[in-house]
């Protein structure tokens, strides 16, 4: 089996390579739908005696320590029968924890008609099995819970070659022929705080609506500041990356009596209505993290998100004095 681009290929080949599989794919191919992580590129495709087998799609920062991540792999049609082997494919792409002796641990999935049978765990990694029209698709994460995770087709390959811009628009893009559903009416930071109200915790599952309300929030926000789609998706995507990020980083964000009501609507009233919020030393430090994934070594980056994590928890203890 070859996978291609190879990495004895000079970069040059190699962008020439994803450029052409990413114009003409051989078969539909599935990604990340929830939650959005950047950046998101087509890593690799495989072949065997000629022929496409299989497509990997990732999300995230593999390199970085403790980041979130996770790689969702497409395979041809009619491979759904064949029965995935979730250690094995956990080994073969290098994300289990050197010096690690964490026994793999397999858990049954909540029926449904995506789910193979069960999740592989070993240590803080795992790997997931589904299936779709006769697909196999394998999602192999970290840092995030496979529950929350939902994929789906993906229209066009061709913005997996730009990194991080434009992935909402991924995210949220209409799936193949799905009828638009109808959404409760929201204008402005309202229809951004609908839709960003799908990634706290506890919320229910926006299922069908998730993409309408993206496709909203981007266009509202875009309204509100005049900024141009663009710039509206690049700030969706900051926040829900923040809102993330908190979910997995600062623990009273989790907390049934926490405060991420009101850290939500910093977020808004920081980024969406340009006004002043307590949670300002925190706003300027994620603004730094975000921008610098592309950049800065692990270790700075680290450094960065603990910086941030620190604000917020200060911020959250200030909620908390009697003034």
């Amino acid at each position: 089996m070859d996978r291609i681009p190879s990495e004895s290929a000079g970069a040059a080949e190699q962008l020439y390579a994803l450029g052409e599989f990413a114009a003409r794919p051989p078969y539909p191919v599935h990604g990340l739908h929830r939650p959005v992580l950047m950046p998101a590129r087509l890593a690799r495709w495989e072949t065997r005696d000629g022929e496409t087998v299989a497509v990997q799609l990732v999300y995230g920062e593999l390199q970085e320590p403790g980041a979130a991540f996770l790689a969702v792999t497409t395979r041809a049609p009619g491979s759904a029968v064949e029965r995935a082997d979730l250690l094995g494919e956990l080994r073969r792409e290098r994300l289990l924890e050197r010096g690690s002796w964490s026994q793999p641990e397999y858990q049954p999935l909540p029926a449904g008609p995506a789910a193979v049978g069960e999740v592989c765990r070993v240590g803080r990694v795992w790997a997931l099995a589904l299936r779709s029209d006769g697909q196999a698709v394998t999602v192999l994460g970290r840092g995030v819970e496979p529950l929350d995770v939902e994929t789906g087709p993906v229209r066009d390959l061709r913005p997996y070659l730009g990194g991080q811009s434009r992935l909402v628009r991924l995210a949220t893009a209409e799936p193949w022929a799905r009828p638009e559903p109808e959404l409760a009416p929201a204008h402005g930071i309202a229809a951004v705080r609908a839709f960003l109200e799908t990634f706290l915790p506890g919320a229910p599952d926006a299922g069908p609506a998730y993409r309408a309300l993206g496709r909203r929030a981007v266009t509202e926000l875009d309204r509100a500041l005049g900024c141009g789609v663009e710039r509206a998706e690049r700030l969706i995507a900051s926040l829900v990356g923040q809102l993330a990020e908190l979910r997995r980083q600062v623990p009273w964000f989790t907390e049934p009596d926490g405060p991420r009501t009101a850290a939500l609507e910093e977020l808004l009233r920081h980024v969406g209505l340009r006004q002043p919020v307590d949670s300002e030393a925190a706003q300027a430090l994620w603004e730094r993290y975000w921008a610098a994934q592309q950049y800065l070594p692990a270790e700075r980056l680290t450094r960065l998100r603990e910086l941030w994590v620190a604000a917020w928890t200060s911020w959250a203890r200030d909620r908390e004095r009697p003034w």
